[in-house]
């Protein structure tokens, strides 16, 4: 309500009320002002937007001159093999610089085409099994046959590594994350399964928030920005899909992930989300 420096938001409910025979009597307006949680949420977009563009141009720099490094001739295999761990996580972090960006603009677009989401998990896989190793997890994959369909193999390959991630930080050592890939007639569904730490009725309801970690996260001084599966969330939305978790604590986390329909999945949908 008005303009200009004088603009207010308000949060409006309203109910009717009824004489004791049921008859209408009249309506409730209850107005909030709710502009200076409307005015910093905007400042928090803003800032993040602002940072996530200052980041992009140094990585892009690192990424050239990685570039440049591995086209060296006679390089040695063990440098060669840092310059591609280097040059890989780089472009995980340009990628998540942009996600930054995508979340503070609201928008996510993908680019469907035909693939099969055992590829996708598959390659997930090999790249979190060094950090699986060395966190003494077990990191298995399950499939039950082809899951072909048409999707962004990009974004879902994104999605399925912060799921990965995730279930390999939350599990302490000895313990085993699982990836299941299957299949039932043009539906996809992949389910990440952890024996973790889990979590509690409250942190599940606010898993999906951007920048929420676990009271565990925060205490056992685990690593991340609480942004994964809200991007997460993003990137299967936009491919009209559903993704759930259930969890209890001490017991594990499971995150499942469907795709409905992916054969009818199409390059304009994209456009229009």
């Amino acid at each position: 309500m008005g303009t200009g420096t004088t603009q207010r938001a308000y949060s409006v409910t309203c109910r009717l009320t009824r004489t004791s025979a049921g008859a209408n009597s009249g309506a409730v307006l209850a107005f909030t002002d709710v502009t200076a949680l409307v005015t910093a949420l905007s400042a928090k977009d803003e800032f993040l937007a602002s940072v996530s563009h200052e980041l992009r141009t140094p990585l892009t720099s690192i990424l050239g001159y990685l570039d440049l490094a591995l086209d060296e001739e006679g390089l040695d295999p063990g440098v060669e093999q840092c310059l591609t761990v280097a040059k890989r996580n780089a472009r995980r972090l340009l990628t998540l610089v942009g996600d930054l960006l995508t979340i503070a603009s609201g928008s996510l677009t993908i680019s469907p085409r035909p693939a099969d989401l055992n590829d996708v998990a598959a390659t997930s896989i090999s790249a979190a099994q060094p950090h699986a190793a060395a966190a003494g997890i077990t990191l298995e994959l399950e499939s039950t046959g082809p899951a072909t369909g048409r999707f962004d193999p990009d974004r879902l390959g994104q999605a399925i590594d912060n799921l990965v991630s995730n279930a390999i930080k939350y599990t302490p050592e000895g313990g085993t994350v699982t990836v299941r890939v299957s299949a039932a007639g043009q539906d996809l569904r992949c389910e990440v399964t952890d024996t973790g730490i889990g979590m509690t009725e409250d942190e599940l309801a606010q898993a999906f928030t951007r920048f929420f970690r676990a009271a565990n996260a925060h205490s056992s001084a685990i690593p991340g920005a609480g942004l994964g599966l809200a991007i997460t969330r993003s990137i299967v939305e936009n491919h009209r899909g559903t993704i759930s978790l259930s969890s209890s604590r001490g017991k594990g986390t499971t995150a499942v992930l469907t795709l409905p329909d992916a054969d009818a999945l199409h390059p304009s949908l994209a456009a229009a989300r």
